[in-house]
């Protein structure tokens, strides 16, 4: 709520609320500190563990990213993705569960998101 404020009285355009697969969506701008947090720490742990890299922060590199380590069976690396998923807005948990990012048989894609 106060990342929308403060997109709103900067003039920045809030994440849409279907979080469907808009190719203008960014996630490196509605990632939260502490989405951006454990982010960092997924990406170490991939790369100390399992020697991929991924150099820079763009949007495909974090899909790409992701998507690696929805696949991989460690269960340190699935904590800091379930952490990364966790700590994102809900438009993020819902762009992140309709595209190809997870892979298909990962429990956060499986799982039906609570209803209100």
């Amino acid at each position: 709520m106060l990342k929308a404020l403060w997109r709103r009285t900067t003039g920045q355009a809030c994440a849409p609320e279907d979080g469907g697969s808009n190719t203008g969506f960014s996630l490196t701008e509605h990632l939260t500190h502490t989405g951006q947090y454990h982010l960092e720490r997924l990406h170490t742990l991939v790369e100390l563990r399992y020697e991929k890299r991924f150099d820079d922060a763009s949007d495909s590199t974090i899909r790409s990213l992701i998507h690696y380590a929805s696949r991989i069976q460690d269960q340190d690396i699935q904590r800091e993705l379930l952490l990364l998923y966790l700590n994102c807005p809900p438009s993020v948990q819902a762009y992140l569960r309709s595209d190809d990012i997870l892979d298909a048989d990962h429990y956060i894609r499986t799982q039906h998101p609570p209803t209100e």
